[in-house]
């Protein structure tokens, strides 16, 4: 399962939006909720006070300011039994029925009706009613304690809004510029020193990534000042070689067959070795791939030398080998092909053991054909006879001189490499 790409900034802003908004709406209704019943407690309170400080008798309810008082239920105000049944009313308990248009507006009616019951005696109804006011009395505008709350909830979660983006800038600028530093890392010679932050969090991690880049750095260094050393030291060596083999085959009078031909050859295969295997070794050191001289090559000439050069890799072996060539010559980069030249056509003598290997060169053009019938386990001392360095260094070669290079394999043992040495 794809894991989510999600970004931490919305994230963090939509989280934290959701729940001041869960927040603020809850207190905003808690707030209204309190609102509604401390004033229904007052007007409790209020009602059992009055009913309390007033005698009433049955059929003469008594007008206090906006209160009736009344001992018998049919002496509320119509509205009020209209309104309530008789049967529904409880002692001590406010019943009301509120009516208005919206939230925003003051109610067009209320009614307010509780029964008071002191000890043994009759119950003493109490009630309140509302109408609408003259349109002379009414302020041209007037909001409801509840829309007030709501507009008051509105305005926290706009300012919490926008304290949230501000503190998102505030964090995200420096983010940003931590990575716009790690961005500039990868096309720099040398790692730069992390700019500073205001953040002890970001400091210490642009202070880890320097250090991963500088042992990074420092790696490659190393491995470049080893490629260069090694491939300069082997010229020695090579030199060397080739130069005694050169006079003990001057110098030397024997048969063909005695016993330091057999020796020599190999002198001379390790010394065609460690030549290729220096001039890779210098081409994957190379800053500029471009800057490779070019010269003319008989490509023809080329794939049969190096096919007669790796003929060792298949002594011992029941493998049969057909080199078809035909003249061509052109400018090209000579140590660029035969390092892939030399890589193909040791891989393919290498890894086959029992069966055919097909060589044909037509143009610019070379295709190599191995079929292995049988694949051994090979010690470790043949296998290392090898370069090393595999197919990817020819597909890196290839790529970067702008050749067509192509490699398949089949499931019966057989693999074809085809290779055009100019570009498209």
């Amino acid at each position: 399962m794809a894991a989510m790409n999600v970004s931490l900034r919305k994230y963090v802003f939509v989280t934290l939006i959701v729940l001041a908004t869960a927040v603020i709406s809850t207190f905003s209704w808690m707030s209204a909720n309190q609102f509604l019943a401390g004033m229904d407690g007052m007007m409790r309170a209020t009602m059992i006070d009055i009913a309390r400080r007033t005698p009433v008798e049955p059929g003469a309810p008594v007008k206090v300011l906006s209160y009736t008082i009344a001992a018998e239920w049919q002496d509320l105000p119509e509205g009020i039994q209209q309104q309530f049944a008789d049967t529904q009313i409880r002692p001590f308990r406010l019943y009301k029925h509120v009516e208005r248009n919206s939230i925003f507006q003051r109610p067009t009616e209320a009614e307010f009706v509780l029964a008071v019951k002191f000890d043994d005696a009759k119950p003493v109804y109490v009630s309140q009613m509302f109408k609408p006011r003259d349109g002379g009395d009414e302020p041209p505008f007037h909001m409801t304690r509840e829309a007030w709350i709501m507009v008051i909830g509105m305005v926290a979660l706009l300012l919490f809004t926008l304290l949230v983006v501000l503190m998102q800038k505030s964090i995200s600028r420096p983010v940003e510029k931590l990575r716009e530093w790690a961005a500039s890392l990868q096309n720099a010679p040398v790692p730069t020193a992390p700019p500073a932050f205001k953040y002890a969090e970001l400091n210490s991690l642009a202070a880890l990534i320097y250090q991963a880049m500088q042992s990074v750095h420092d790696s490659l260094k190393r491995e470049q000042n080893f490629v260069r050393h090694a491939s300069h030291e082997l010229r020695t060596p090579i030199a060397v070689i080739r130069s005694s083999m050169e006079l003990i085959n001057r110098v030397r009078r024997d048969a063909p067959d005695d016993k330091i031909t057999k020796p020599l050859k190999r002198i001379e295969h390790a010394s065609h070795t460690m030549a290729d295997l220096t001039e890779t070794l210098l081409w994957l050191d190379r800053q500029d791939n471009s800057a490779l001289a070019t010269s003319p090559v008989a490509l023809h000439t080329l794939v049969n030398t190096i096919s007669e050069d790796l003929q060792y890799l298949l002594q011992g072996k029941n493998v049969s080998v057909k080199v078809e060539t035909q003249e061509h010559t052109f400018q090209v980069s000579p140590i660029a092909v035969r390092i892939v030249l030399g890589n193909l056509i040791r891989n393919a003598f290498q890894h086959t053991h029992i069966g055919s290997v097909t060589i044909t060169q037509h143009g610019a053009g070379v295709d190599i054909v191995n079929q292995n019938t049988d694949e051994p386990e090979l010690p470790d001392s043949q296998a290392s006879l090898g370069f090393g360095l595999g197919l990817q260094m020819v597909s890196q070669l290839t790529t970067a001189m702008g050749w067509q290079y192509h490699y398949t394999t089949r499931d019966n043992g057989t693999h074809c490499v085809n290779i055009t040495f100019e570009g498209n």
